[in-house]
């Protein structure tokens, strides 16, 4: 449904967007770096802390990127090859409710009642690939925001040019505080009241 489609590229450039974009605009455009003086009287231990929050919240976000959408793919295309395996291909009638990857999950192909076929088609590995590439990228873009701001912004100071709002930082909060919270609350509102919306 076109829709559908609309609404999630929406979402992700919403997200690339203020997740990476905005933090990246304030940071260049606005000229927040740290200056010779401020970075004299930025001691060492300020800026590892800041050093290490910025790494752990980067973690935080490739883990929860490898659960959700890798582990969790890879594990829902296992359960489907081998109920095909140990089955037999025939159409029926959903007696209870199933967990499927659908591409297409406002036809509601899987729902109590509806009549299904399963074959031999499951487990799209041009998905999982993608998403295979989308991690790389992440911990591409982690690696290359440290790489180029210390290249460019240390001036021999070390980590001392690292600040609370630098992007190194505020990327993968950002990330977080979206997919955590609003992108959590938005799925619940447009799953409660957009509904009605994509019933066949």
């Amino acid at each position: 449904m076109k829709f559908w489609n609309v609404l999630i590229i929406l979402r992700i450039i919403f997200l690339l967007f203020f997740a990476i974009g905005l933090p990246l605009i304030l940071h260049y455009a606005g000229n927040h770096h740290q200056s010779d003086y401020q970075m004299i009287h930025t001691s060492a231990n300020e800026a590892f802390i800041l050093l290490g929050l910025g790494t752990a919240l980067w973690f935080i976000v490739f883990i929860y990127y490898i659960k959700e959408f890798l582990i969790n793919l890879l594990l829902k295309k296992n359960d489907t090859i081998q109920l095909l395996e140990c089955g037999e291909k025939r159409k029926g009638t959903a007696s209870y409710e199933f967990e499927f990857m659908d591409s297409k999950p406002y036809q509601r192909h899987f729902e109590v009642g509806n009549t299904i076929g399963i074959d031999g088609q499951v487990g799209n590995t041009k998905t999982i690939v993608l998403t295979a590439i989308g991690l790389l990228l992440l911990i591409a873009l982690a690696a290359g925001i440290l790489v180029y701001t210390y290249i460019n912004e240390s001036r021999g100071y070390g980590w001392r040019y690292l600040y609370f709002w630098h992007p190194y930082i505020m990327i993968p909060g950002s990330f977080i505080l979206y997919l955590g919270f609003l992108f959590g609350t938005a799925n619940d509102v447009f799953s409660k009241y957009l509904d009605k919306f994509v019933k066949p």
